[in-house]
């Protein structure tokens, strides 16, 4: 891996300035995934949008026992540390109910659990990854 330093593109959504680091180069290049064009906050508000209608189903059965009305109630406020990088992030996050696969206890996820793969409370999931 080279080191070089990380370019300033420009995104084309909406013409802000954004760092191409080359870590991101390097992920990308192993994955064979183009180079981006727009900037990390227009990615995210297009997978959102991609998301949006599997979101809509999730909440339409029910299940919408979490604080907030809707994916806009998602993250406001608070800061994360996340691999070393510290995030803004607009709020609480969002949770959603669902039932463990292993006890059966309601459990609360910060997913919306799709129905293809088992959801375990943290008590079960830390089980069984022997924690």
């Amino acid at each position: 891996m080279t080191s070089e330093s990380p370019q300033t593109r420009i995104c084309r959504t909406c013409g802000n300035d954004y760092l191409f680091t080359e870590a991101e180069r390097e992920f990308r290049l192993t994955r064979n995934l183009p180079t981006p064009d727009i900037c990390p906050a227009c990615r995210g508000r297009e997978r959102l949008a991609r998301n949006a209608e599997l979101i809509a189903l999730y909440e339409g059965t029910g299940n919408r026992e979490f604080a907030g009305a809707g994916a806009s109630a998602g993250r406001t406020g608070g800061r994360r540390r996340d691999r070393g990088t510290v995030r803004q992030l607009e709020g609480p996050r969002q949770m959603y109910n669902t039932v463990c696969a292993e006890c059966g206890a309601e459990t609360q996820v910060p997913f919306v659990p799709r129905g293809d793969r088992p959801v375990y409370c943290r008590d079960c999931f830390n089980a069984r990854n022997g924690r």
